[in-house]
């Protein structure tokens, strides 16, 4: 029985990615560019380098990206600051679970490790984590298997015997070509028919995540 389990974080355990893409929305008309909306999705579960080469691809090299980044991250810390980090639901429900049950918990995030720990702690969830692994501690970010080989070399443990909790479809290559099980809870990106085939199972929330191992304890 597997009982290792690997999470993402943005998406998965937080809210945030909405939050992002409401704030580029919302600066899209300043800047005068074109579907922000649509260029955002494209750098879910990648690292903040790569997202600035995917906004500058596609919006040219003289975009301001840096003005636009620093006012995007300034309006979310924002927001974050008013109502704080924003929980998914289930998460917590589904990491004292896990906890209870004996697994092994880690998380493997495009985020740099100092953000992620700061992120956990200020959530009251940083316990859970034995293993937390951030996008600044490997070469290559997410679609590449980087990330979560390195969770698994740090954990010892062999792919193959445990899961991963993914949201996007960057995060799903990732993990399925390090050879991990990949439950997908999708976040603000509906799976296509690549998502549908490689993931192991797909759940509409962190609910049914822990409903299903339930399960399998059971």
């Amino acid at each position: 029985m597997i009982k290792t389990i690997i999470f993402d974080m943005d998406g998965v355990i937080f809210d945030t990615e909405n939050l992002w893409l409401n704030c580029w929305g919302y600066l899209g008309g300043k800047y005068g560019i074109e579907n922000p909306e649509s260029v955002f999705r494209k750098c879910i579960g990648t690292t903040a380098k790569e997202t600035e080469a995917i906004a500058r691809a596609h919006y040219g090299a003289a975009f301001p990206y840096d003005e636009f980044n620093g006012e995007v991250s300034e309006l979310f810390h924002a927001k974050i600051n008013e109502s704080g980090l924003p929980v998914k639901s289930g998460a917590r429900e589904l990491l004292s679970f896990l906890h209870i049950n004996g697994y092994r918990i880690g998380l493997a995030s495009s985020t740099k490790k100092v953000t992620v720990k700061s992120e956990l702690k200020e959530a009251g969830l940083l316990e859970y984590f034995e293993v937390i692994i951030g996008g600044d501690m490997v070469e290559r970010s997410k679609p590449a298997p980087d990330i979560y080989r390195k969770a698994c070399e740090v954990m010892d443990i062999q792919p193959s015997d445990a899961f991963v909790i993914e949201d996007s479809k960057n995060g799903l290559r990732s993990a399925t070509e390090a050879g991990l099980k990949v439950l997908l809870v999708p976040d603000i990106v509906e799976p296509d028919e690549e998502m549908e085939k490689s993931a192991y199972r797909i759940f509409p929330d962190l609910i049914e995540v822990r409903r299903y191992l339930a399960g399998k304890e059971g």
